[in-house]
């Protein structure tokens, strides 16, 4: 056996080892936090909700600027005032919750509000670079019409 094999397998031997003992503390943690969720709550319906609505907006709207500016500016706004709005909501969740979501560290905040702002974020960008690699080819093929049709009139 060379060096090289037994350092895969001693690699792959410590991979699986770390990957059992973190699905055994953090896998536990993940199905006590999944049934501690009250998945009825009308607070975590409407933020659902809210994404869906707001994906479907970026989507449906990507050729829009004016509009996708407005998206943007709302989901950056949203991002940043979420520890603003986590402190408000830890104060306040008795008028539209029937648990307190709302902990010192912001973890309802980011898995709830701001993780899927920002894979929509992320879902915008790839739409608009996509476009922008489409204008820039369209850009380039009318360059080259143009200097094709000026060397045909030479």
């Amino acid at each position: 056996m060379n060096v090289d094999t037994l350092a895969f397998c001693t690699m792959d031997t410590i991979v699986d080892q770390v990957r059992k003992e973190l699905s055994h503390k953090y896998g536990h943690m993940l199905v006590q936090w999944y049934e501690a969720v009250d998945w009825q709550e009308p607070l975590i319906l409407g933020l659902i909700s809210f994404h869906v609505l707001l994906l479907t907006a970026v989507l449906a709207f990507r050729h829009v600027y004016p509009v996708q500016v407005g998206l943007f500016a709302l989901i950056c706004g949203t991002i940043y005032t979420s520890e603003y709005l986590n402190s408000v909501g830890r104060d306040n969740w008795q008028a539209f919750a029937s648990q307190n979501y709302f902990d010192t560290h912001g973890v309802f905040m980011g898995i709830f509000v701001a993780g899927p702002l920002l894979a929509i974020g992320f879902v915008q960008l790839a739409s608009n670079i996509h476009a922008m690699a489409h204008l820039v080819v369209a850009v380039k093929r009318h360059e080259l019409n143009k200097t094709s049709k000026a060397k045909k009139s030479n």
